[in-house]
Protein backbone atom coordinates (compact mmCIF):
# COMPACT_ATOMS: atom_id res chain seq x y z
CA UNK A 1 0.00 0.00 0.00
CA UNK A 2 2.90 2.38 0.92
CA UNK A 3 4.49 1.83 -2.25
CA UNK A 4 1.15 2.32 -4.68
CA UNK A 5 0.92 5.67 -2.17
CA UNK A 6 4.45 6.65 -3.27
CA UNK A 7 3.92 5.64 -6.92
CA UNK A 8 1.07 7.56 -7.30
CA UNK A 9 2.47 10.60 -5.32
CA UNK A 10 5.39 10.60 -7.51
CA UNK A 11 3.24 10.40 -10.56
CA UNK A 12 1.77 13.79 -9.26
CA UNK A 13 4.73 15.53 -8.85
CA UNK A 14 6.19 14.28 -12.01
CA UNK A 15 2.89 15.93 -13.98
CA UNK A 16 3.00 18.79 -11.51
CA UNK A 17 6.74 19.26 -12.64
CA UNK A 18 6.05 18.74 -16.14
CA UNK A 19 3.30 21.38 -16.61
CA UNK A 20 5.52 24.32 -14.50
CA UNK A 21 8.14 24.11 -16.69
CA UNK A 22 5.17 24.25 -19.81
CA UNK A 23 5.65 28.04 -22.11
CA UNK A 24 3.75 27.36 -24.57
CA UNK A 25 1.29 24.26 -25.42
CA UNK A 26 -0.98 24.03 -28.73
CA UNK A 27 -2.13 20.80 -29.81
CA UNK A 28 -5.17 22.02 -32.38
CA UNK A 29 -7.51 18.98 -30.89
CA UNK A 30 -10.19 21.25 -29.02
CA UNK A 31 -10.23 23.38 -32.67
CA UNK A 32 -13.30 22.77 -35.02
CA UNK A 33 -12.34 21.18 -38.38
CA UNK A 34 -12.10 23.65 -41.24
CA UNK A 35 -11.85 26.55 -38.68
CA UNK A 36 -9.36 28.82 -37.41
CA UNK A 37 -7.28 27.98 -34.46
CA UNK A 38 -8.21 29.58 -31.33
CA UNK A 39 -6.08 32.46 -30.25
CA UNK A 40 -6.05 31.81 -26.33
CA UNK A 41 -4.76 28.18 -25.99
CA UNK A 42 -6.31 25.91 -24.47
CA UNK A 43 -5.49 23.88 -21.31
CA UNK A 44 -1.73 24.73 -18.89
CA UNK A 45 -0.32 27.50 -18.73
CA UNK A 46 -2.44 29.88 -18.73
CA UNK A 47 -1.47 33.08 -20.90
CA UNK A 48 0.33 31.36 -24.01
CA UNK A 49 -1.61 32.53 -27.45
CA UNK A 50 -1.35 32.44 -31.31
CA UNK A 51 -1.43 35.76 -33.17
CA UNK A 52 -2.38 36.40 -36.16
CA UNK A 53 -3.57 39.27 -38.50
CA UNK A 54 -7.22 39.50 -39.82
CA UNK A 55 -6.56 39.35 -43.62
CA UNK A 56 -4.33 36.04 -42.82
CA UNK A 57 -7.20 33.92 -41.73
CA UNK A 58 -7.72 33.04 -45.09
CA UNK A 59 -4.48 31.01 -45.09
CA UNK A 60 -5.23 29.20 -41.63
CA UNK A 61 -7.48 26.11 -41.14
CA UNK A 62 -7.21 23.08 -38.88
CA UNK A 63 -7.77 19.59 -40.37
CA UNK A 64 -7.88 15.97 -39.58
CA UNK A 65 -4.12 14.90 -39.53
CA UNK A 66 -1.88 12.29 -37.97
CA UNK A 67 1.34 14.17 -38.19
CA UNK A 68 0.99 14.72 -34.29
CA UNK A 69 -2.48 13.77 -32.94
CA UNK A 70 -5.72 13.68 -34.48
CA UNK A 71 -5.04 17.49 -35.87
CA UNK A 72 -2.96 19.74 -37.42
CA UNK A 73 -3.52 23.22 -38.75
CA UNK A 74 -2.60 23.99 -41.94
CA UNK A 75 -0.83 27.34 -43.19
CA UNK A 76 -1.50 27.26 -47.03
CA UNK A 77 -0.26 30.03 -49.35
CA UNK A 78 -2.97 31.87 -50.44
CA UNK A 79 -2.54 35.37 -51.93
CA UNK A 80 -3.97 38.24 -49.47
CA UNK A 81 -6.82 40.34 -51.02
CA UNK A 82 -6.14 43.67 -49.50
CA UNK A 83 -2.41 43.38 -49.22
CA UNK A 84 -0.30 44.32 -45.88
CA UNK A 85 3.43 44.62 -44.80
CA UNK A 86 5.46 41.31 -44.36
CA UNK A 87 5.53 42.18 -40.94
CA UNK A 88 1.68 41.32 -40.10
CA UNK A 89 2.25 38.39 -42.38
CA UNK A 90 3.26 36.08 -39.67
CA UNK A 91 1.68 32.89 -37.98
CA UNK A 92 2.65 33.69 -33.89
CA UNK A 93 2.89 31.51 -31.08
CA UNK A 94 3.83 33.83 -28.51
CA UNK A 95 4.30 32.14 -24.72
CA UNK A 96 3.81 33.45 -21.17
CA UNK A 97 6.84 35.40 -19.24
CA UNK A 98 9.71 33.40 -18.84
CA UNK A 99 13.74 33.95 -17.41
CA UNK A 100 15.39 33.71 -20.30
CA UNK A 101 18.64 33.01 -18.76
CA UNK A 102 17.69 29.77 -18.89
CA UNK A 103 17.81 26.71 -21.57
CA UNK A 104 14.35 27.10 -23.30
CA UNK A 105 13.45 24.11 -26.02
CA UNK A 106 11.40 25.37 -28.67
CA UNK A 107 9.29 22.24 -30.44
CA UNK A 108 7.33 21.84 -33.04
CA UNK A 109 5.98 18.89 -35.74
CA UNK A 110 5.00 19.58 -38.78
CA UNK A 111 4.86 18.71 -42.92
CA UNK A 112 5.95 20.46 -45.95
CA UNK A 113 3.54 20.36 -49.15
CA UNK A 114 6.07 22.52 -51.42
CA UNK A 115 5.61 25.90 -49.17
CA UNK A 116 8.82 28.11 -48.58
CA UNK A 117 8.13 28.85 -44.93
CA UNK A 118 10.31 30.63 -42.65
CA UNK A 119 10.69 29.93 -38.74
CA UNK A 120 11.95 32.34 -36.32
CA UNK A 121 12.57 31.65 -32.86
CA UNK A 122 12.81 35.39 -30.87
CA UNK A 123 12.16 36.70 -27.21
CA UNK A 124 8.72 38.35 -27.92
CA UNK A 125 9.60 41.68 -28.23
CA UNK A 126 11.30 42.19 -31.42
CA UNK A 127 15.04 40.66 -30.41
CA UNK A 128 15.42 37.53 -33.14
CA UNK A 129 17.31 34.33 -31.83
CA UNK A 130 16.92 32.20 -34.67
CA UNK A 131 16.20 31.94 -38.35
CA UNK A 132 15.55 29.19 -40.42
CA UNK A 133 13.78 28.30 -43.59
CA UNK A 134 12.47 25.08 -45.14
CA UNK A 135 12.30 25.24 -48.78
CA UNK A 136 9.42 23.12 -51.52
CA UNK A 137 12.36 20.36 -52.17
CA UNK A 138 12.28 20.53 -48.15
CA UNK A 139 16.10 21.88 -48.06
CA UNK A 140 16.85 23.44 -44.07
CA UNK A 141 18.70 26.69 -44.25
CA UNK A 142 19.80 28.54 -41.23
CA UNK A 143 20.46 32.54 -42.23
CA UNK A 144 23.32 33.58 -40.06
CA UNK A 145 22.08 37.72 -40.08
CA UNK A 146 19.34 39.87 -41.37
CA UNK A 147 20.85 39.94 -45.04
CA UNK A 148 21.59 36.35 -45.65
CA UNK A 149 19.78 34.11 -48.14
CA UNK A 150 19.84 30.81 -45.73
CA UNK A 151 23.70 30.15 -47.09
CA UNK A 152 24.12 27.67 -44.04
CA UNK A 153 22.19 24.42 -45.25
CA UNK A 154 21.76 22.04 -42.56
CA UNK A 155 19.85 19.06 -44.49
CA UNK A 156 16.63 18.11 -46.28
CA UNK A 157 13.18 16.86 -44.79
CA UNK A 158 11.90 15.92 -48.70
CA UNK A 159 7.98 15.46 -47.77
CA UNK A 160 8.77 13.73 -44.26
CA UNK A 161 6.88 14.78 -40.91
CA UNK A 162 9.23 15.91 -39.14
CA UNK A 163 9.98 17.42 -35.59
CA UNK A 164 12.17 20.57 -35.08
CA UNK A 165 14.16 21.51 -31.70
CA UNK A 166 15.77 24.70 -31.04
CA UNK A 167 17.74 23.92 -27.91
CA UNK A 168 18.56 27.95 -26.70
CA UNK A 169 21.24 28.98 -24.60
CA UNK A 170 20.56 32.75 -24.10
CA UNK A 171 22.95 33.15 -21.78
CA UNK A 172 25.79 31.96 -24.26
CA UNK A 173 24.27 33.56 -27.14
CA UNK A 174 24.25 30.60 -28.66
CA UNK A 175 21.51 27.57 -30.28
CA UNK A 176 21.44 24.00 -31.17
CA UNK A 177 19.17 22.44 -33.69
CA UNK A 178 18.01 19.21 -34.35
CA UNK A 179 15.37 18.05 -36.82
CA UNK A 180 14.28 14.23 -36.56
CA UNK A 181 12.46 13.23 -39.93
CA UNK A 182 9.58 9.83 -39.87
CA UNK A 183 12.13 8.33 -42.30
CA UNK A 184 15.65 9.00 -42.50
CA UNK A 185 18.69 10.07 -40.24
CA UNK A 186 18.14 13.19 -37.95
CA UNK A 187 19.83 16.28 -38.87
CA UNK A 188 21.70 18.16 -36.02
CA UNK A 189 23.81 21.23 -35.80
CA UNK A 190 25.25 23.12 -32.82
CA UNK A 191 26.90 26.25 -31.02
CA UNK A 192 24.80 28.10 -33.98
CA UNK A 193 25.55 32.14 -32.81
CA UNK A 194 22.21 33.87 -31.73
CA UNK A 195 21.14 36.70 -34.29
CA UNK A 196 21.19 38.72 -31.17
CA UNK A 197 24.79 38.91 -29.90
CA UNK A 198 24.37 41.42 -27.06
CA UNK A 199 22.85 39.75 -23.98
CA UNK A 200 21.70 42.90 -22.04
CA UNK A 201 19.81 43.87 -26.08
CA UNK A 202 17.28 40.80 -25.06
CA UNK A 203 13.31 41.50 -22.68
CA UNK A 204 13.77 39.54 -19.45
CA UNK A 205 11.04 38.34 -18.32
CA UNK A 206 10.26 37.33 -22.18
CA UNK A 207 7.74 35.83 -24.33
CA UNK A 208 9.48 33.41 -25.98
CA UNK A 209 8.09 33.29 -29.79
CA UNK A 210 7.97 30.83 -32.32
CA UNK A 211 6.61 32.42 -35.59
CA UNK A 212 6.10 31.24 -39.10
CA UNK A 213 5.98 33.08 -42.40
CA UNK A 214 5.25 31.81 -46.10
CA UNK A 215 8.73 33.21 -47.25
CA UNK A 216 7.67 33.68 -51.31
CA UNK A 217 5.32 33.49 -53.43
CA UNK A 218 3.88 29.89 -54.37
CA UNK A 219 1.71 28.39 -56.05
CA UNK A 220 -2.06 28.65 -54.68
CA UNK A 221 -2.43 25.43 -52.19
CA UNK A 222 1.33 25.05 -51.08
CA UNK A 223 0.56 23.79 -47.65
CA UNK A 224 2.87 24.01 -44.04
CA UNK A 225 0.99 21.43 -42.46
CA UNK A 226 1.68 21.95 -38.18
CA UNK A 227 1.07 19.62 -35.63
CA UNK A 228 1.87 20.79 -32.49
CA UNK A 229 3.96 23.08 -30.82
CA UNK A 230 5.91 23.56 -27.77
CA UNK A 231 8.16 26.26 -25.85
CA UNK A 232 9.48 24.70 -22.41
CA UNK A 233 11.82 24.76 -20.08
CA UNK A 234 12.05 21.24 -19.70
CA UNK A 235 13.81 18.86 -22.74
CA UNK A 236 11.38 17.63 -24.62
Amino acid sequence: MKNLKLFFFLLVASQLSWSCSKILSATFENDPVNGLPAKDLAGAPSGDVIEYHDEIEQRLKVQNSTISGSKALHFTYDPIDNPIPLAGQWLIFKGIGTDLTQTLWFSYTGQNNAATVAIDVSDGHGHLIARMRIKPSGEVGLAQNLTDDYSDVIGNVGSAVHTVVFTVFTSELKYNVTVTKSSGPAIATENKPMFTDNLLSFSNPAHPMLSFLHAAEEPNGSTYAIGSVTISRREP
